[in-house]
């Protein structure tokens, strides 16, 4: 009788903890979900727009600059070529 007892609590213990796992793991995915989402409404919030007003015209970029005013030394530094 005392096994089946001792038995007995050792499944309902056994039962308790995979049930705590489980829960533990339904909780994490649902606070790893919460910070993405609240990641996610931060970036939306402070996200910077670019606008056709703020661009320069290719002709007055400064890669135009450096193409038509700079040297071939110049360029080569720019771009880290001469690594």
């Amino acid at each position: 009788m005392e096994e089946t007892e001792d038995s007995d609590a050792l499944l309902v213990l056994t039962e308790m903890v995979l049930r705590h796992e489980d829960d533990v793991a339904q909780m994490r995915t649902e606070i790893h979900r919460l910070l993405v989402e609240e990641e996610w409404r931060a970036a939306m919030r402070s996200r910077h727009s670019l606008t056709v007003e703020c661009l320069n015209t290719p002709a007055e970029s400064a890669w135009m600059s450096l193409y038509m005013h700079g040297s071939d030394k110049n360029f080569l530094n720019a771009t880290s070529l001469t690594r």
